[in-house]
C-alpha cells in the first residue's frame, strides 16, 4: 500500500545507497562513519517517533564533514517539518549543492504534509467511529429501557387493579357478607327458605375467597417506584448507604421511575469501581411538579478533570429525552443530581 511513511523509507534508503556508492568510489573514509551514524539515527527515528529531533544532529554533523549528505538531511528534516533546516543549506555558497538540497527539502515537505493529512483523516475516522459506537450503545440502552418501562407499566397497572379490588370492591363485598351472616341469626323463616339463604351465603363465601386469590395473584412480585430504589440501595455491597424520601411519590409516572433507577444504578456502580467512599447518601425529593434524585459520596476521585464517562453521558441524554436534566459535581464531594418534571408544562 502506498503510504507517506513507506515512500519516506524508500527515498531514504535510495539516498543512503547513492551516497554510499559515491563514497566507495571516491575512497573517503569519513563518509563511511557519517553514513553509519545517519543510518543509526534514521532507524531510531523509525522505531521511536519522539527522537525525530536527531535530524538536527545529522545536519550539524554534515556541516563539518560532507555537504553532500545535506540532501538526505534536508529531505528528512522537512518530512518532520523542521523548517529551520533550510538555514543549514543557505550557509553553503555552492549553488549546485544548495539547489539539490532545496529540491530534496521540497520532496520531504510534500511527504510530510501528506503524512499529516493522513493522520488527521485517521483521527477524524476514529472520532466518528467512537461516536457511532457510542450511539449504538445508547440505542441499545434505550431499547432495553423501553422494554423495561413497558414491563413496569404492566406491573403498575396490575398493582393498581389489585389495590382497587382490595380496597374498594373487596371491602364492600366482605361487609355485605358479614351483614348477611348477622341477619341469618335473627331471620325467622321456613326451613326451605333458610336452606336457600345458607346456599347463597356459601356461594358468596366462595366468591369472596376467589376474589382474595385473584387479588393475591394479580399483585406484582417485582418492586415498584420507591421500593425499587430502596432495594437497589440495600443491594449495594458497602455499608453506610442512606436512603431518604421526601414528598408524595404517587404522581410520578412509570417512565420517570425507569430513568431514576438507571441513574441510581450507574451512580452506585461508579462508586464501587472508582471511589473509596465512607458514606453514600441518596435523597429523593418529590413536589407536585418535579422529582429530584440526589446521589452523593465522599469518595476520592482518580481524576477531577476527566470528562464524564459514556454511562453518565447516556444517562444525561435519557434525562433530556423526558424533559429533565442531569448534573455532575466533583469539586469536593462527588454528587449526581437528576431533575425530571412530572408534568409536561414544567421547564427545567
Amino acid at each position: 500500500m502506498l503510504l507517506p511513511r513507506n515512500c519516506y523509507i524508500v527515498c531514504m534508503i535510495l539516498g543512503f545507497s547513492l551516497l554510499s556508492v559515491r563514497w566507495i568510489i571516491s575512497g573517503q573514509i569519513t563518509g563511511f562513519f557519517l553514513m553509519l551514524f545517519m543510518i543509526c539515527t534514521f532507524l531510531l527515528r523509525l522505531r521511536i517517533p519522539s527522537l525525530k529531533w536527531t535530524v538536527i544532529a545529522d545536519g550539524l554533523l554534515c556541516v563539518f564533514i560532507s555537504p553532500w549528505a545535506l540532501l538526505i538531511v534536508m529531505f528528512s528534516g522537512m518530512y518532520y517539518r523542521f523548517y529551520f533546516m533550510v538555514i543549514l543549506v543557505l550557509i553553503f555558497f555552492d549553488i549546485y549543492i544548495a539547489s539539490l538540497a532545496l529540491l530534496a527539502g521540497l520532496g520531504g515537505l510534500f511527504l510530510g504534509f501528506w503524512e499529516k493529512e493522513r493522520e488527521r483523516g485517521l483521527e477524524k475516522r476514529d472520532t466518528e467511529a467512537g461516536k457511532y459506537y457510542e450511539l449504538e450503545t445508547l440505542q441499545g440502552e434505550l431499547l432495553a429501557a423501553t422494554a423495561k418501562i413497558e414491563q413496569m407499566s404492566v406491573v403498575s397497572e396490575r398493582a393498581r387493579i389489585a389495590r382497587e379490588i382490595h380496597d374498594n370492591a373487596g371491602h364492600e363485598i366482605v361487609a355485605a357478607y358479614m351483614s348477611l351472616q348477622t341477619a341469618r341469626e335473627i331471620l325467622n323463616a321456613p326451613d326451605d327458605v333458610l336452606g336457600l339463604y345458607d346456599a347463597a351465603l356459601d356461594r358468596l363465601d366462595k366468591g369472596v375467597n376467589k376474589i382474595r386469590e385473584a387479588v393475591h395473584n394479580l399483585a406484582p412480585v417485582a418492586m415498584l417506584s420507591v421500593d425499587a430504589l430502596r432495594e437497589i440501595c440495600e443491594r449495594f455491597p458497602r455499608d453506610g448507604v442512606s436512603f431518604k424520601v421526601f414528598g408524595d411519590t404517587s404522581n410520578v409516572p412509570v417512565h420517570v421511575w425507569g430513568v431514576l433507577e438507571a441513574c441510581l444504578n450507574e451512580a452506585l456502580t461508579n462508586t464501587t469501581r472508582h471511589a473509596h467512599a465512607t458514606y453514600v447518601k441518596v435523597n429523593l425529593d418529590t413536589t407536585p411538579h418535579i422529582v429530584r434524585l440526589l446521589i452523593e459520596n465522599d469518595g476520592v476521585l482518580s481524576n477531577h478533570t476527566k470528562p464524564a464517562g459514556k454511562g453518565l453521558r447516556n444517562l444525561r441524554q435519557r434525562a433530556t429525552s423526558v424533559g429533565g436534566s442531569l448534573a455532575v459535581d466533583s469539586n469536593k464531594i462527588f454528587r449526581i443530581i437528576c431533575v425530571i418534571p412530572i408534568k409536561g408544562d414544567v421547564l427545567i
